[in-house]
C-alpha cells in the first residue's frame, strides 16, 4: 500500500509472459495437432510451442533478433492489437524484463518441432 493506494507487485514480469504466450501463437506450427502449453512449477514458468524455429532460423540469430514469420496473418492481427511492438524483439524483451525484475537468464530451447521458453522465478 502507498497511501490509500494499493500497488500490484508481480512475481515475474507480465511483459515477458505476455510476450512468451504471444510468441509461441505467433510462430507455432499449424500443423501439428498438439497445444501451446504453459506451465508453472516451484521454480519457473514455462511457455512451449509446436513447432521448432522457423525456416532454418538458428537460436542464436533468433535471440539476436533475427525474425522469420511462419503466420504473417497471425502476426499482423497480434500487431493491429497491439500485442506485437516490433518483429524480431520477442526474445530480447523477455531477457531484459527478467533482468529488470533480477530474475535468472530466461532460457530458450529447441527441441525436434518445439520451442520452449523457461523464465525462471527466484530462488527462494
Amino acid at each position: 500500500m502507498e497511501g490509500l493506494v494499493r500497488r500490484e507487485k508481480h512475481e515475474l514480469p507480465p511483459a515477458a509472459i505476455r510476450e512468451m504466450i504471444v510468441n509461441a501463437h505467433c510462430h507455432r506450427n499449424f500443423l501439428d495437432t498438439s497445444c501451446v502449453q504453459v506451465a508453472l512449477y516451484d521454480d519457473r514458468l514455462e511457455v512451449t510451442s509446436p513447432g521448432g524455429l522457423c525456416y532454418g532460423l538458428t537460436l542464436e540469430e533468433a535471440v539476436s533478433g533475427r525474425s522469420k514469420q511462419r503466420n504473417r496473418v497471425i502476426a499482423q492481427v497480434f500487431a493491429q492489437m497491439g500485442l506485437i511492438e516490433a518483429w524480431g524483439t520477442g526474445l530480447r524483451s523477455i531477457c531484459k524484463a527478467a533482468q529488470e525484475y533480477h530474475l535468472p537468464q530466461p532460457e530458450f530451447i529447441e527441441m525436434p518441432g518445439t520451442f520452449r521458453v523457461n523464465l525462471y522465478r527466484r530462488p527462494l
